[in-house]
């Protein structure tokens, strides 16, 4: 019977192939841990400019004027008291950088000097049934609204095909926030709305602009690690790949790093300013802890509605309603 080589080999020389062979298997799970962490990464952050995302199919053609009230496929809400005939395009730049921000502007329906800034989640634009319901139950009860795409999304300059969760773009809220300004809307009479990573995106907003007068979040998570804890969790993901995916995002871009500003952080700068945080209890793209998180960041100050029940975003389709009572009267108190 023949021996193998590491049998007959030296002691020194069985040493060095086991090393070799250590190295190597080590090797093989670093690429495939950093091979799977950036198929996260790019699932986490790819955007689909000109509202192109699978989701938006047949949903792109949706105005202020003409919509449906689809979400989930089992929503599907009336949305006549929610159509509002008249509005325009608008363009102006983001805050610092100057990116081009297309936006629609939805005048009141009946004379008003309010006005709030209306956001959308990730990978999605101003066409999207959560911010249609919500903007026209705002435009039909005495304010004008200002619903905004977000860099890379919808109709505003593309400047990757990555998203930043909120790192970035709440420079384009404080652009709408400017150009409000400039068309003469007065800062105690503006406030802003954001669902999802929108929600993020304001609460970024509100933190860096001490002038805005409110703020109302829908869905928002609290950082960026603990949301993609969620998603990891929600797709049945090893939740040890966050640290591949948050070192990659780092290594894209100083505006893809992750932690350079968080909800949970600009939350505290609230300096005692309205706010309403709303959560489904049955949220699993982003766990209702964040919004006890948040609120609890808030020094409890802001007002916290969980609602048992709706998933993600989707109390304003279960309790339509109650959802137009509760918005419109925080905004006509907090934009006196």
């Amino acid at each position: 019977m023949t021996q193998s080589k590491l049998s007959t080999a030296s002691p020194k020389k069985q040493m060095r192939w086991l090393a070799w062979g250590a190295g190597g298997l080590i090797a093989l799970a670093l690429v495939a841990y950093f091979g799977i962490g950036y198929y996260i990464f790019d699932l986490f952050t790819t955007v689909h400019p000109r509202c192109g995302s699978p989701y938006m199919d047949g949903r792109r053609e949706f105005t202020p004027a003409s919509f449906k009230g689809v979400y989930y496929e089992e929503n599907n809400i009336d949305v006549s008291p929610y159509l509002v005939q008249n509005f325009e395009t608008v363009e102006f730049p983001a805050r610092a950088d100057g990116n081009i921000i297309s936006a629609w502007f939805i005048p009141s329906t009946t004379p008003s000097d309010k006005v709030v800034i209306t956001v959308h989640g990730a990978d999605v634009c101003r066409h999207n049934t959560t911010v249609l319901v919500p903007s026209g139950m705002l435009a039909n009860n005495g304010f004008n609204v200002l619903a905004i795409d977000l860099r890379s999304h919808g109709d505003s300059q593309v400047v990757r095909n990555r998203l930043t969760a909120g790192v970035t773009e709440y420079k384009d809220v404080l652009g709408a926030f400017d150009y409000l300004r400039a068309q003469g809307y007065e800062a105690r009479h503006i406030g802003i709305f954001g669902v999802s990573m929108g929600g993020a995106t304001v609460i970024n907003a509100f933190g860096e602009e001490p002038q805005i007068a409110a703020l109302w979040e829908d869905s928002a998570y609290a950082d960026i690690p603990t949301v993609l804890e969620d998603q990891l969790a929600m797709n049945g993901m090893p939740l040890f790949f966050k640290s591949a995916v948050l070192l990659i995002a780092r290594l894209n871009g100083t505006d893809m790093d992750m932690d350079a500003i968080s909800p949970i952080r600009s939350i505290t700068k609230h300096n005692g300013r309205p706010m309403t945080i709303v959560h489904g209890t049955m949220d699993d793209w982003v766990n209702v802890r964040s919004a006890t998180w948040l609120y609890e960041a808030s020094e409890k100050t802001a007002s916290l509605w969980i609602v048992d029940g709706p998933r993600h975003v989707e109390t304003m389709f279960i309790y339509p309603e109650e959802y137009q009572k509760r918005l419109v009267a925080f905004f006509e108190i907090a934009l006196k």
